[in-house]
């Protein structure tokens, strides 16, 4: 039968440990991942999947409230596969060799099957379909290696009779894949032991099915499976279902006639409890066969027996639906949860449709989908019913949480701002975990008008950091102290700023009073780098002040450039020496540096381990998207304002190197008694070997020589041997 997939768990690593070898981005976790058992409890996961199998069922039955202790015992369920069986293949050869047989040539149990097909409107049009078939199986070897053993028990080592018996086995299975031409096995001769004969013919009918000739085979098979002195009966009864069933499937000979003939033969093994017992494999068999015939059909009634009795259900059963659910997409089906999984996982479905069956159905489930579906596109009469109806559910209802922060976001399209974010407040103070919390606060924050309000909201708090708190409040003054109440940006506000936002942005928004000195800092770095790209040294200049005041440990650098008259070579040096120094934001606390067994937090802006890559260009760039830059946050900005906007993703094309390597080469061939030049320029190419994993060529080779032509004897001379990346 074939083997069934089985289910894969997503383990999330939250963090990479950090050791003496340099940074890793620690991904901050802000919102706990939604499991089994959140959802079981009734705590939903965000959005549905098309390939979710297990989740909209538990969903479907909490929001009707059928969801019962026996559905929560079968949810919990395990599926294990069957163990491994013992290396069969190796131990019937092993066997062998030691009567002196070893495998036919080019011997594998794989084979490639090929069949021509002919256009009947067009019989001089025929093409060749080719597929591989796992074509014998570990079952077989298990079946012949525990008859070798029975037969050279019974015949001795050497025997005529064993040796016949090899020899045929070793012919049988030369048709696993076909490497030699099939040639029929001989016929048994009279004067043979009796036992023999039936080996003999049991072997035969499995050379015709190996070679795929499965109607000779299950021919052979029958006629085996109705002689009662053979040993082989009962197994020849179950070989004629498994040959049809290859003639449908393999060959596609007339494939539902014969998978209904090797469902019939099955069906009449069933009926005999005494063979079921021999072989329970039957009952596999069936449910295969009829999966092939129908697997809609077999997926419903597995479906229905979940709905109606869970306590019955095993872990395989849940197994093959999973499988059956899988391998059977959604579709707009006729029992209610076929139609409700098919809209809540269809995003080709419009929320006006989706709202249609809600007020058709008027039931929980229904409503659950149609709010999350529910947008701009719905009128406000619409939402106000949504709304409503939203309002109406008790707080004790399956994902009340969930419902609620739909209700937030309702609020907001319909212009009630300030009733949405009241209800997030009042949320927030009910005693919700921090995890909910955070969740709660991210849609408030998808709301809001004005940017003060959006990081207000968007500020979170993490859930887990890799160091204490009292750690964190012993660092020296130039560490991030970062404790589990600093807030800090999640992924979709790092990746807001680093889309959308341009120096002059950051520079509005940067006093904002819910922001952290952390997340002041790290933006003051991303506004000032981002200011140099544009070439704005006004918007740079502002921006050097707010480093000094929330890194204070740059301020002498900062100052400098400042005062400097060539403020790009300047700005160029504070870049190589200081690796992490990026016009993009990393989500959460960053980069840890591990300097010790402990984890040390450093800045991350503030490192000169060579394992601290400069930022490199994304190879696609990133663009904007003109939905985002018409939100309200957007509205007030000017055209030119918005044009700037867009650049920033068009910035992202830039690399550390080639953005200030250029300045550094150009300063140090003006400026070659500056004694900070051997340096800089020795940064540079060091910053072309770590930056990037493509170097610009160019770049570097001209540092180098700069370097080693002026200033052979230096320290900086020794520790730059080469230059990296090709040439244009």
């Amino acid at each position: 039968m074939k083997r069934l997939l089985g289910t894969a768990l997503l383990i999330l690593a939250f963090a990479w440990p950090a050791s003496a070898s340099g940074p890793y981005y620690y991904v901050t976790r802000f919102v706990d991942p939604i499991d089994m058992d959140d959802v079981i409890a009734g705590n939903f996961p965000d959005r549905i999947n098309s390939y979710d199998v297990y989740y909209p069922l538990i969903v479907y039955l909490h929001l009707n409230g059928r969801f019962t202790d026996d559905h929560a015992a079968l949810f919990q369920l395990k599926y294990t596969p069957p163990a491994q069986a013992e290396d069969y293949e190796e131990n019937f050869w092993r066997i062998a060799r030691e009567e002196g047989y070893e495998p036919p040539a080019g011997f594998r149990t794989m084979k490639l099957f090929s069949r021509e097909i002919t256009d009947p409107g067009d019989p001089g049009n025929s093409r060749t379909i080719s597929n591989y078939v796992d074509n014998c199986q570990h079952d077989a070897f298990k079946t012949a290696g525990e008859t070798l053993s029975d037969r050279k028990s019974r015949y001795g080592s050497g025997s005529v009779e064993l040796s016949r018996w090899l020899e045929a086995q070793v012919q049988v299975f030369a048709q696993c894949s076909g490497a030699t031409a099939f040639v029929p096995l001989e016929e048994p001769a009279s004067n043979w032991l009796p036992l023999e004969q039936h080996d003999r013919r049991y072997q035969t009918a499995a050379a015709y099915f190996y070679d795929g000739q499965y109607l000779e085979a299950a021919s052979r098979f029958e006629e085996i499976g109705q002689n009662a002195d053979s040993p082989w009966q009962d197994l020849g009864r179950y070989l004629v279902g498994r040959a049809l069933a290859r003639e449908a499937i393999v060959n596609e000979n007339d494939p539902e006639r014969h998978l209904e003939l090797s469902l019939n033969a099955y069906r009449e093994l069933a009926n005999d409890p005494e063979y079921l017992a021999d072989f329970p494999s039957v009952s596999g068999q069936i449910l295969h066969i009829r999966t092939r015939i129908d697997s809609a059909a077999v997926r419903s009634e597995i479906e229905q027996r979940i709905f109606d009795d869970p306590a019955s259900m095993s872990a395989l059963d849940l197994h093959n639906y999973y499988y059956l659910t899988r391998r059977v997409r959604p579709t707009a089906g006729t029992t209610d949860y076929t139609r409700w999984v098919w809209y809540a996982t269809n995003a080709r479905t419009t929320p006006e449709e989706v709202v249609e069956q809600w007020r058709a159905e008027q039931s929980p489930a229904w409503l659950y989908i149609a709010l999350t579906r529910a947008n701009s596109s719905l009128d406000e009469s619409t939402l106000a019913e949504l709304l409503q109806a939203a309002e109406a559910l008790p707080d004790n209802s399956p994902s009340y949480l969930k419902i609620l922060m739909q209700r937030i976001r309702i609020l907001g399209l319909l212009g009630r701002v300030d009733d949405g974010l009241q209800l997030a407040e009042e949320a927030i103070g009910s005693g919700l975990d921090r995890s909910s919390v955070n969740r709660v606060r991210l849609a408030a924050a998808e709301i809001t008008l004005t940017w003060p309000d959006y990081f207000r909201w968007a500020s979170l708090k993490p859930l887990s950091l890799p160091w204490s708190d009292d750690f964190a409040r012993q660092l020296p003054s130039n560490f991030h102290r970062i404790t589990g109440d600093t807030t800090l940006f999640s992924y979709g506000t790092t990746n807001l700023l680093n889309t959308y936002f341009t120096s002059s942005m950051i520079e509005e928004v940067i006093d904002a009073p819910s922001l952290s000195d952390f997340q002041r800092g790290r933006l003051a770095i991303a506004g000032w780098t981002k200011a140099m790209l544009a070439d704005d040294l006004e918007s740079a200049l502002r921006l050097s002040a707010q480093i000094r005041l929330h890194a204070p440990w740059l301020a002498d650098e900062l100052e400098g450039f400042e005062q400097a008259q060539d403020k790009h070579f300047e700005a160029a040096r504070i870049v190589f020496d200081y690796p992490a120094f990026s016009p993009w934001l990393e989500n959460g606390v960053g980069r840890v540096h591990g300097t010790s067994s402990r984890y040390r937090q450093t800045p991350d802006h503030v490192t000169f381990d060579r394992s601290s890559a400069w930022w490199c260009s994304w190879r696609y760039g990133y663009r904007t998207s003109d939905e985002v830059l018409q939100s309200p946050r957007f509205s007030r900005y000017s055209d030119e304002e918005l044009s700037a906007i867009r650049e920033v993703g068009e910035s992202r094309e830039t690399a550390a190197t080639t953005s200030f390597g250029p300045h550094v080469i150009r300063y140090a061939r003006e400026n070659l008694d500056d004694p900070r030049v051997p340096r800089t320029l020795h940064r540079l190419v060091f910053a072309t070997r770590y930056a990037c994993p493509s170097s610009p060529g160019n770049i570097s080779q001209a540092a180098f020589a700069l370097l080693h032509e002026h200033f052979p004897e230096s320290e900086w001379a020794e520790k730059t041997p080469y230059w990296y990346g090709e040439l244009d």
